[in-house]
């Protein structure tokens, strides 16, 4: 019997006190559960939503031909502080110039009104075509929101028929979930707008 014994205590040493149990190896006999994963916070998800779309914006204004660049480019310049103080530096230099240095353009100044003249109407176009280019990136935008609008109706109706039949199934009374079953009916944008345009039309009638 006593090769038998020896036996049993080099197998307990070989185990040991860890590894009794199921034999994981975490000493208490319960399994060692994986490391969790990690979910992305929200600033990491916001951040990742805004330089995408960032980037579809930076590569429909590398899409658009050089000229209109260029004029998106100018019109920023001309609508900075900077670009106010070059004219009033430059009116300056040439009012004093031709007034007490050189007479090219002696008062009234015709020439100088000239140069103003065609300065006002290149600025009008050039910040015409700047509105333009920004009306198209504000529709695009406003059509994105009503994408993802529609996307979230259609969820959220999905997640209402779903709670009612899982208050039918619980046997909560109608007068319950009601309202939540009307709410969970699929919303037809086009009645919406229409609704919209009726209310803004009697508003405007009643005024």
């Amino acid at each position: 019997m006593q090769p038998e014994k020896d036996t049993k205590e080099a197998a307990g040493k070989r185990n040991g006190p860890g590894n009794s149990g199921n034999g994981n190896g975490n000493g208490n006999g319960k399994p060692r559960r994986p490391p969790g994963r990690k979910h992305p916070s929200l600033q990491a998800l916001t951040h990742r939503n805004i330089e995408s779309i960032l980037e579809l914006e930076e590569e429909n204004r590398r899409a658009k031909p050089m000229l209109y660049r260029l004029v998106s480019r100018v019109s920023r310049y001309c609508g900075t502080v900077a670009f106010l103080w070059w004219n009033l530096a430059f009116f300056a230099t040439w009012i004093l110039l031709n007034q007490f240095v050189w007479h090219i353009d002696p008062y009234p100044f015709t020439f100088l009104l000239f140069l103003v003249s065609i300065e006002a109407i290149v600025l009008a176009i050039m910040i015409l075509i700047s509105q333009n280019m920004s009306a198209e990136e504000s529709e695009r935008r406003h059509h994105l929101d009503l994408q993802i609008n529609l996307l979230n109706e259609r969820e959220m109706t999905a997640l209402l028929r779903l709670a009612t039949r899982m208050a039918e199934k619980m046997e909560v009374p109608q007068e319950l979930h009601g309202e939540v079953k009307a709410l969970a009916e699929r919303t037809d944008p086009g009645k919406v707008l229409h609704q919209i345009v009726e209310a803004e039309a009697s508003h405007e009638e009643r005024f």
